[in-house]
């Protein structure tokens, strides 16, 4: 697999735009129509989360979200060609400058929302050093590949339920710690309401931040026409760890409500609470 990646790779930043967009086509045609890759998981998520809308809706959510991922996973392995020609703007980066200056790391939560890995890229060319955490690939070619692709803009990516003591370091290091807190944590998480569900959500981002009085911003990036928006938000950290997960889980499901086409669906997010049938 790691073979085919970097062949592929280089074929689509080589390849002429009309190429590219046909290969878009191929792409979404094979996993949408032909695979019909998670497609139920797709349909029961959009189900569960907006429980009034019509079928037409789902249907036509549905298929936007496969157009859009199918986009971004093209974008991904032609790195960096067209992450160079991203028109990607801050709304208010000085959110995160403020907490940064405290010199006390930043835990910057996210999701699988929209171009994420575009919103790291565009951290780093700010002159932010980051740190990801991500689960581990099930086949290791892949697995080596995208981490290959993510350490061009992140100073290093771990994974999950790895040393905790590499996250306290990168904080100590003033990094920007990278904690994507949108996927169903099992019987580790913490239940906080997200769509109205009681759902089990990571808490490592209030844990560390309790830990190491490090500010916690959530951060979301949209795509809006030719453009890339990214806005901040301060969590606050005050409270008990719940009152944080609630917070930032709450901020999550706010930019997944006005865009739904651009969330990452495809998880089982609440296979700890419901099933998927």
């Amino acid at each position: 697999m790691y073979f085919f990646l970097k062949v592929f790779s280089s074929y689509l930043r080589n390849a002429p735009t009309f190429a590219y967009k046909i290969t878009y086509k191929i792409i979404y045609s094979l996993l949408f129509h032909l695979l019909k890759m998670r497609k139920r998981v797709v349909l029961i998520n959009l189900r569960f989360a907006f429980k009034k809308k019509s079928e037409e809706w789902y249907q036509n959510t549905m298929r936007e979200c496969y157009k859009f991922f199918s986009k971004e996973f093209l974008d991904f392995l032609s790195f960096p060609k067209y992450y160079n020609f991203s028109n990607i703007k801050f709304k208010n980066i000085e959110v995160l400058a403020t907490a940064h200056a405290k010199k006390k790391g930043v835990i910057l939560v996210g999701s699988h929302f929209g171009s994420f890995d575009k919103l790291f890229y565009a951290l780093n060319k700010e002159g932010y050093v980051l740190t990801g955490v991500a689960y581990r690939q099930n086949n290791n070619g892949a697995d080596i590949f995208f981490k290959e692709v993510r350490e061009n803009f992140m100073a290093s990516q771990l994974y999950k339920g790895g040393d905790i003591k590499q996250l306290k370091h990168s904080l100590v290091r003033n990094n920007i710690l990278v904690l994507l807190s949108d996927q169903d944590a099992k019987k580790k998480g913490v239940l906080s309401k997200f769509f109205e569900i009681d759902s089990s959500t990571h808490s490592g981002a209030a844990i560390l931040s309790k830990r190491n009085k490090s500010p916690i911003i959530y951060a979301s990036i949209t795509k809006i026409g030719k453009e890339y928006e990214v806005e901040f938000v301060k969590i606050d950290t005050s409270g008990s760890i719940s009152d944080i997960v609630q917070q930032y889980t709450s901020e999550i499901e706010k930019t997944i409500i006005k865009n739904p086409e651009q969330y990452f669906w495809f998880h089982k997010r609440w296979k700890s609470v419901r099933e998927y049938i």
